[in-house]
This record gives structure tokens, sequence and C-alpha cells, in this order.
């Protein structure tokens, strides 16, 4: 059976055409504006006509239909005509229409910044902006995520950077982020934008991350490495589901005679699947069937945030539940119908409602000097990831050995460990400590 593809992301987007003065000239600039997402950005096509010969309207039928083009029979000083105009303009709107089904497909959301240069490679310069320090943060991201191959979560990450600096200081100069600097903005994250200790911790961490490339290129010239004041944080609270409740998730039976049934139950499938394999979002979205064996009841797959090669042992459960598409056909020869991490987030939060997780669970944080207590109904804290840590924490309290653990999730350090080892009674956690 053929499943409807749902495999790639969809940017909504609008493409409108229209003119623009130029300075002491008779004739206007033809610009494609486009919105998505929030953003508006203005491409200028490298075309003009007079205002008195380009058309946004018409009535037809005696209602208003949008039409932007040159009027018929028209030309421009140049002495192009209307329909080698309107030809060029369309040309140019169907290139930015095909970048956007590239973006889609690659289930990435572009920089304003990044759809203008590859328009302005094709159909000319366009406009000159002044270099400022959000000019340079955005070739940062262009840059910095091309040659880092960054994934989509990792640009959604320093958009999140970009918005908490500009509401710290729009004018913002490399020189306000001194190590001085760097402490008032640390200040401001957690008093102004209420981040936990935690968050705010990793905030400063990605600024660094650009303070460096910037640094490297020949932008940054202050002394930001000197600082060294970050939050105090808790060791991190771990969350993970035990045996009883990913049995409520597993076994749940969904009303498949309804169509939003259908991907909550893909989700559900796919997040139990990490829960047995502790794969991460991205390692399930890129699984093939070529990379399950179904003879060795293994997987073989490429990690893709540390890039090693892992060979997984398949639980029967994972199995089965590969098993249970094994004859469904996906985009990509994928194995599982795995959606997108964003829709996964809030599917898997669905699902824990339905199951019933409504007990309310506690997360400690520190917030600035003050240690607080978060407390929500448990389905409101589930993530995908959370298969992962649930896979790693159910191996640990079954007295796997972390070295053993760390080489079926791909982790490097035992750090990364310490966190579920916290969580284990007192006995298992001493023999784990004398294992690592």
């Amino acid at each position: 059976m053929q499943i409807p593809s749902f495999m790639s992301i969809t940017i909504p987007h609008r493409i409108n055409k229209g003119i623009v003065p130029r300075k002491e000239r008779s004739e206007y600039q033809i610009r494609l504006r486009i919105t998505y997402r929030g953003n508006r950005l203005d491409l200028y096509t490298g075309l003009v006509i007079a205002p008195d010969k380009w058309i946004d309207t018409a009535e037809v039928n005696g209602e208003k239909v949008v039409v932007q083009q040159v009027k018929k029979n028209c030309k421009s000083s140049q002495g192009y005509t209307a329909t080698q105009i309107n030809n060029a303009l369309d040309e140019r709107v169907k290139f930015v229409e095909k970048l956007f089904v590239d973006y889609e497909e690659a289930e990435y959301t572009p920089l304003p910044e990044e759809i203008r240069d590859k328009f302005n490679a094709k159909y000319g310069p366009g406009s000159i902006r002044k270099e400022t320090f959000y000019t340079i943060f955005d070739l940062f991201m262009v840059k910095q995520g091309k040659d880092a191959s960054w994934q989509s979560t990792t640009y959604q990450k320093f958009r999140t950077v970009k918005k908490h600096l500009l509401n710290y200081d729009k004018n913002l100069t490399f020189q306000k982020l001194d190590a001085e600097g760097l402490i008032r903005y640390r200040d401001f994250l957690w008093e102004t934008e209420k981040l936990n200790n935690a968050s705010t911790n990793k905030q400063l961490d990605f600024v660094h991350q650009f303070l460096s490339w910037a640094e490297r290129n020949g932008y940054c010239k202050t002394n930001f490495r000197d600082f060294n004041a970050k939050m105090k944080t808790l060791v991190k609270d771990v969350f993970a589901l035990n045996d009883e409740e990913l049995n409520q998730i597993r076994e749940f039976e969904f009303n498949n005679t309804l169509d939003k049934y259908h991907t909550l139950e893909y989700t559900r499938d796919c997040f139990v699947f990490s829960c047995y394999t502790g794969l991460r979002h991205s390692d399930v979205f890129r699984l093939t069937r070529p990379q399950v064996d179904f003879n060795e009841k293994t997987i073989a797959i490429p990690v893709k945030k540390t890039r090693d090669f892992v060979k997984i042992p398949l639980h029967d459960v994972a199995l089965g539940i590969l098993e249970k598409y094994k004859d469904e056909i996906f985009d990509g020869d994928k194995a599982l119908p795995i959606l997108t991490d964003q829709k996964c987030n809030v599917n898997i939060k669905t699902v824990g409602l339905l199951c019933g997780l409504t007990e309310p669970r506690s997360i400690h944080k520190m917030v600035g000097t003050e240690e607080k207590t978060e407390t929500k109904p448990m389905y409101k804290y589930l993530s995908f990831h959370c298969g992962r840590r649930t896979f790693i924490s159910r191996m640990l309290s079954e007295g796997a050995a972390p070295s053993v653990v760390m080489s079926m999730t791909g982790h490097k350090k035992y750090d990364a460990m310490r966190p579920y080892v916290r969580i284990l009674d007192p006995a298992k956690r001493e023999a784990i400590e004398k294992l690592k």
C-alpha cells in the first residue's frame, strides 16, 4: 500500500510582484516580495517599467483579481516588450518557488539572506547591505551551517540565539560583548528573558561559538574569552519512562477509523522503537530498509551527531515494529513512517494524554540563585528524545555496563551517563560507578 508522503516539511509562503520608485528615475524597479514564517524579503529583479504601464489588479466578470504584470502592448525605455518582461518576471518567480521546494525536501527553513544570495547569484547583486553585528551573525549561520553540515534543529537554535540578542540590544556590537558585556548579557537572559540557569549557559555557549568564528574571520577583537562567570546549575534531571509507563504507550489501541489517529500511531510506534533501540529522531528518520537485517535482528546506522557507525541488536518489540511496516512503501525507502521532529514532539504529548500519563511530575531547576521546582502532568514532559533517555535508563537499571550502553547509543564520554546513573537505586549506582 502506498502511504502518502509526509516526510518533508511544508514552508507556507507568498510571492507578490510589485514596483518601487527609483531615485530620480522615471521608471520603477520591479521587485518580488516574499513572506514566509514571519519573514519578509524584497528581491530586486533588475527589471524596470514606468508606473503607468504596470497593473496590479484588474476587474474580470465584475470581480477584482490580482494581475501584477506589465500591461499588454507596453514597452520599457530599454525596448523590452511586456511579454518579454512578464516572462522574465515569471522565470524569477519559478526560480524562487524551486528554492522553496528544495528547502522543504531538505527539511530546512532558510534564512532570508540565503534566499537573497541565491537569487542575486543568478539575477544580479541586488542592494548592498551595511555590515553590522547582525548581518555578520547571518553570514556566520550561512557559512558555518554549510561548512559543518548543520541540521534544521541547529539552525533553529541559532535563530533563537539571535532573537535573544535582538531583545537585548538591537544595535549590538562586538565591543558590547566583551567579557564584562557577557556578564550583563548573562544577567539579562535570566532576569528579563526568564531563562533558567542551564538554558542561560547554553545560550552563552552558542554566543561564544559565534564570537570564536567572528574572531577567526577578523570581525571580533575583544576579550570575550576572559568571560568565565556562568550560572550555577543543578545536576540535570532525567525524564524517562518506567516499564509500566512505557507499556501504557506501547499497548494503547488507537481508533484508526479517524485519519488523525494514523499519524499518532506512526509517532507512537517510532517513539517505542526509540525506547528499545536508543536511536535519536534523526537516526530513525534516516533508517532505510537496507540497513535492517531481519535474519541477524540488527540495524546498522551512521549516527548523524557523532558520524560514527553503530550496529544495534534489535529487541523483539523493535523488530515487531519494523515488521509491522515491512510491506508499506515510504519515501526514500525508509523503514518506518517517521514524521518531522516538530510533529513527533507534538504528537507524542497527545499520545501520552490519550494513554493517561497525567500524573504530576516535577523537575528541579536553578533560576538565578534560587532553586525552583516545576510540576506538570507527565505527558507535557514527553518528547521524542525521551525515548532515547528511556532506553538508556532501562538498560542501566537492568545492570548493563555503561560501556555497552555507550557503544549502542554512540556516546563518547562517560559524563553523558552520569545523569542516568543518578536516578538508579544506590546499589546499582555503586556497581555501575565501579564499571565505568
